[in-house]
Order: C-alpha cells, then structure tokens, then sequence
C-alpha cells in the first residue's frame, strides 16, 4: 500500500516540477539552468521545512512517504542538475558550470537549514 502514496506523491512532485522550470526556462532566456535551479533551491527549503513538521508532530511513515520520497523526490531532481552542468562544460561556459556547483550546493544547504529554522519558529 506504501507504494501508492509514492506513486501520488511523485506525480504530483513531478509535474510541479515540469510546470515551474519550464516557465522559468521560457521566462528567463539564459544559458544557465534557472529552471533545475529554482526547482532544487524550492525543494531544499520545503525538505528542511517538513523535516522539522515531521519530527514536531511525528509524522506517519506513509505520511514521510507521500511528502518526502513522493512529491519532494519527484519534484527535486538531481539528475537533470548533473546534466545541465556538463552541458554547460561541453559548450565551454566554464563559469557557468563553477557557478552552478557553488551556487547549488551552497544555497542548497543553505535553504535546507533556513526551512527548518522557519518551521520550527512557526510550529
């Protein structure tokens, strides 16, 4: 039964995901991946936003699964990260490339923290 909530979650995650990069791809004419970014930067808050909702009201497994393995899991995606990064490399936009792995990683981790910093002041 566990699995359909991750089947829901991911579908919904996923076309999210698609909804959201592809009108910042189109609104944002770059080479750089504001679509992927944006996506990852969004799913990194809500990650550490919901870590802390799931530890504060104990969250059911199948809950965790539905949020965090579902949506977030189809919503995020690392592998479009890693593409967009050597397709960046493979054109020679060398700085685009080290701003991407800095700029991913560190506000990443960054939004991670500042998600559950905000949901423990607010739960």
């Amino acid at each position: 039964m566990n699995i359909l909530y991750v089947i829901i979650g991911a579908s919904i995650g996923a076309t999210l995901r698609y909804l959201l990069s592809t009108s910042l791809k189109s609104f944002f004419e770059t080479p750089f991946p504001v679509g992927t970014f944006a996506v990852n930067m969004i799913g990194a808050f809500c990650a550490g936003f919901l870590f802390h909702l799931a530890e504060t009201y104990q969250l059911s497994t199948t809950t965790r699964l539905l949020l965090f393995t579902g949506i977030l899991g189809g919503f995020t995606t690392f592998s479009a990260y890693t593409l967009e990064t050597l397709s960046l490399f493979q054109g020679n936009e060398n700085s685009l490339v080290l701003l991407n792995i800095v700029l991913s990683n560190v506000a990443g981790l960054s939004l991670v923290f500042i998600g559950y910093v905000f949901a423990k002041a607010l739960f």
